[in-house]
């Protein structure tokens, strides 16, 4: 059994996926597998992918849709194939700095039972809904909070906590599984937590296939609120406050049953 899987989603981003899968082989020492999921590109993806696997292996996973399905069903069945101890995410245009995912990884194993989740840091370019700033080598990188509630952008938990949870919710097509599947953690009385002098580059990038996924992000965000009974928006300031990391008060469907 492996430490740790790395589970990559991909579409038609063979440059950035690229660069991705680089920067985790270059800068990651503990015992991990790669498991990406191909969600059926065209472009330079297959090359990439089998110049990957000259070098690592049996250490990479493909794992090749026959149609795009989202974001959120192919990365489950990525995590459904990892066989590591632990399990993280990143998207193909993310980038963890050297020693990221060992730093994670060597605070996982040291961590109480009750903590399902750590999130790590990441170059987030937005100014609201910050939970947690750092500075490295000269970079600010950000954790984010949900009205005020930690989740996890990209985050790492043990490989039974994703099962326990059930996975991303696939009623998300692409936004709003990641701080979903951190609220189903909450809700679960597990926790989030900080991965501490973690930082993860992360482009965001923007192209046709994000343009085309706009209006399925809108209705995700609109599910997300839906689901889970959170506070009202905070219009005038930042609301998180890490002396109370969660105000998640359930789900709304629960409630209306009670």
């Amino acid at each position: 059994m492996k430490d740790l899987s790395i589970v990559i989603p991909t579409c038609q981003r063979a440059v950035l996926l690229e660069q991705c899968l680089a920067s985790v082989e270059h800068g990651t020492s503990c015992d991990y597998e790669l498991v990406v999921v191909d969600g059926a590109s065209t472009d330079g993806t297959a090359q990439v992918l089998d110049a990957a696997r000259q070098r690592l292996g049996d250490r990479l996973v493909v794992i090749r849709e026959e149609r795009r399905e989202g974001f959120t069903k192919g990365i489950n069945k990525g995590f459904r194939a990892a066989t590591g101890r632990y399990i993280t995410w990143l998207n193909d245009d993310a980038r963890p700095t050297v020693g990221t995912m060992d730093q994670a990884f060597g605070q996982m194993t040291t961590l109480k039972a009750d903590v399902g989740l750590l999130a790590l840091f990441h170059a987030w370019h937005g100014t609201k809904s910050v939970a947690y700033e750092t500075r490295m080598n000269g970079h600010v990188y950000r954790l984010l909070h949900v009205r005020g509630t930690l989740y996890a952008n990209f985050g790492m938990g043990r490989r039974e906590t994703f099962a326990s949870l059930g996975y991303f919710d696939e009623g998300y097509f692409v936004k709003g599984c990641d701080p979903d599947f951190s609220l189903k953690a909450w809700h679960a009385g597990l926790k989030v937590e900080p991965a501490y002098m973690t930082a993860i580059d992360h482009d965001e990038h923007v192209d046709d296939r994000r343009d085309a996924d706009a209006g399925a992000g809108e209705r995700d965000n609109l599910r997300l609120f839906n689901k889970w009974n959170l506070p009202d928006k905070n219009a005038t300031r930042n609301d998180f406050d890490p002396a109370h990391p969660c105000t998640l008060r359930g789900r709304r469907d629960q409630a209306a049953a009670i």
